[in-house]
């Protein structure tokens, strides 16, 4: 399996890297590359296109990697089986987007699993339960909430 993982890796794009102060925020020794398979991208389009703005549907990538490089909020799914899964959320085109990534720890990298629009509501009680940490330098403050 981790033969067939290896080949499909080099069909992966490089997305961004996650931040040191990420790691230290939830303190987590996470590998920093992230990845994004192209079936990730059809996945998105496919599974959320019509949650999303014209501008977003068509910039997969681009909104993948500014999620990446500025998330709002941040967080660690410990609910998923395998690895750690991470959540990064941020605002764009006046939609919360919560970006999922999965780690694989074994051969040090950080894969995007999903990316789709969450209400105010579902934010902020991900947030009251602890399972979404602010980032505090984050570009856009308090007018989110």
């Amino acid at each position: 399996m981790r033969g067939i993982m290896k080949r499909e890796y080099k069909a992966y794009k490089k997305v961004g890297k996650i931040k040191i102060s990420i790691s230290e925020l939830l303190e987590l020794d996470l590998p920093r590359i992230v990845y994004a398979s192209p079936g990730v991208v059809n996945h998105i389009k496919k599974r959320h296109g019509r949650q999303f703005t014209k501008k977003i549907k068509d910039n997969i990538i681009d909104t993948i990697e500014k999620v990446i490089k500025d998330p709002q909020y941040v967080g660690v799914n410990y609910k998923r089986s395998v690895g750690d899964s991470l959540e990064l959320v941020k605002k764009v085109d006046n939609i919360i987007l919560l970006l999922g990534l999965e780690v694989d720890l074994e051969d040090q990298y950080i894969y995007v699993a999903t990316m789709y629009p969450i209400t105010l509501s579902k934010m902020n009680a991900r947030i009251y339960k602890g399972r979404l940490i602010k980032v505090e330098d984050s570009e856009l403050k308090e007018n989110i909430l």
